[in-house]
């Protein structure tokens, strides 16, 4: 019986090590994937991204999009920070293994078609996006610049790591609301309850 017990506090002890080495190393990945992309490193930020984004959009296309989105001829976007602030227990299911990561993000709208216009057309034009951007951001999270024509702007979100014996290392799932059907199809629903409501 003695023995029994002392099997089963080493199980125990070694579930927790292994638990907290898969935090470390999400977390330490994670950053790594957030630094790619406050320097716009955008080839290392798709190695990052789940591989089953790129069967609806190949990673030319993907990052075609991508350079286009954060600079176009009218707006341009810059991160100031992207900060892991903690990583979840990790779940495993069919051979998978999952976690959420929670961050926080600070990111530049710069308004580049805006900028040689008056300052009164400018500042309205301002208003007009802070509106817009507060209903997905929240006003406390979005601010006005107006020396630079941009919006500043707090984000605090999740993201699954993924970690899939069929590709290499963790990867990664933004966890937003327009991408649910997506994320939804690749995350199981006990996944996704149990870690998101811990």
């Amino acid at each position: 019986m003695r023995s029994l017990i002392i099997l089963v506090f080493i199980f125990l002890i070694t579930g927790t090590s292994v638990s907290q080495t898969d935090k470390a190393n999400i977390e330490k990945e994670a950053q790594t994937y957030y630094d790619y992309m406050t320097a716009m490193n955008l080839d290392k930020v798709l190695d990052y991204m789940h591989p089953k984004m790129f069967e609806m959009a190949t990673k030319a296309q993907m990052k075609a999009a991508m350079e286009q989105m954060f600079n176009s001829p009218q707006m341009k976007i810059e991160f100031i920070t992207n900060d892991v602030t903690s990583v979840s227990d990790t779940m495993d299911e069919a051979g998978v293994t999952y976690a959420v990561v929670y961050y926080e993000s600070k990111m530049r709208m710069i308004f580049t078609s805006e900028k040689d216009k008056p300052e009164e057309e400018r500042t309205a034009y301002l208003e007009l996006m802070k509106s817009t951007m507060s209903s997905q951001f929240g006003a406390d999270n979005v601010l006005i610049d107006n020396e630079t024509t941009s919006l500043i702007i707090d984000n605090t979100s999740t993201m699954f790591a993924i970690k899939d014996p069929q590709f290499e290392g963790w990867k990664f799932l933004g966890n937003e609301k327009n991408m649910a059907a997506f994320v939804n199809s690749i995350v199981p629903e006990t996944i996704r309850t149990t870690l998101l409501n811990k």
